[in-house]
């Protein structure tokens, strides 16, 4: 029961403190966010998903490395390609805390990238 109050009380101090301009910011990046992590997601369950012609197919000279590297296993192009999604999306947060414009407007160039991305991954 106090937590739910506390958790309340938490909520409503952080409603009466950001304006409804600002709430829709937040809301519009945090949308943004999620599209960034579901492409990452998406990219990585393809990479999966066709693991037996990664070799052949994977365009990027690192990706193509790290699969050589890793005896034409897929696992370490995987883990690399997490940590990535996991460094951008914890430094946008962490712009976005410090000035909610400017990490929004980076927000919106990586998630551009990424629906570059996703718009290949659908046609190949």
């Amino acid at each position: 029961m106090l937590a739910a109050r506390i958790q309340f009380h938490c909520r409503k101090q952080l409603h009466d403190m950001v304006n409804p301009s600002e709430r829709r910011l937040i809301s519009f990046f945090a949308a943004i966010w999620v599209f960034i992590v579901f492409v990452s997601v998406i990219d990585g369950y393809l990479v999966y998903r066709h693991r037996q012609q990664m070799l052949h197919v994977e365009l990027n000279p690192i990706g193509r490395a790290l699969i050589q590297w890793n005896n034409g296993q897929i696992w370490y192009l995987l883990i690399i390609k997490l940590v990535g999604t996991v460094a951008a999306c914890a430094a946008l947060l962490v712009i976005h805390r410090v000035n909610v414009r400017f990490g929004l407007a980076i927000a919106i160039g990586v998630a551009g990238i990424q629906l570059s991305l996703l718009i290949f991954l659908i046609a190949t």
